[in-house]
């Protein structure tokens, strides 16, 4: 009677290790691909975030306008665009006085130098609407033939798989965005 050894071959075990390896590589290959997907979708919302609040917080500022900066008034007879917006307007966008200045703030919406869409208001405040990492972009828009206190503004941001683009228009109660000429 022939007696049998009992144990693991070198081949067998080179075998399992292989197997095991290719099945952790698996593993953690589909671990990060959907870990990406996620960091994806996590970034793609907050540039939605982000456009939707700044779109709101200039739609919010505008209604209260009661004079628009020289720089930032659009000629009437011409289709306009300006990457940058200056009025002056309520500090206080819920307690709107026309007939008092006093309580008056400049504020401006442009891209900035460290290329954040922003919000200046007065001489010191600076609110960051739109992080630079989505690369934002603003466009105010006045068409001929449109009312002289009618805008349209387009936010644009990138993310990884595309871009983000809303336009809301904006309607001026108190004053005129087109040069009086």
């Amino acid at each position: 009677m022939s007696k049998r050894a009992c144990g693991v071959t070198l081949l067998e075990l080179v075998v399992a290790m292989f197997l095991m390896v290719v099945i952790v590589a698996t593993l953690a290959s589909g671990y990060l691909f959907i870990y990406g997907r996620v960091l994806d979708n996590i970034q793609r919302q907050n540039a939605y975030l982000q456009v939707d609040y700044a779109l709101e917080n200039i739609r919010l500022h505008c209604l209260s306008a009661s004079r628009i900066d020289e720089t930032s008034l659009f000629p009437a007879a011409s289709n306009s665009t300006k990457d940058f917006f200056s009025f002056e307007g309520e500090s206080d966008i819920h307690n709107i006085t026309p007939d008092n200045q006093a309580d008056n703030v400049l504020y401006t919406y442009r891209v900035d130098d460290d290329k954040n869409l922003v919000l200046l208001s007065g001489p010191e405040q600076k609110e960051v609407l739109i992080e630079s990492q989505y690369l934002p972009a603003i466009a105010f828009t006045y068409n001929q033939g449109s009312e002289p206190n009618f805008l349209t503004v387009t936010v644009n941001a990138t993310v990884r798989d595309g871009n983000i683009s809303k336009t809301e228009g904006l309607r001026f109660w108190f004053t005129d965005v087109v040069e009086v000429k």
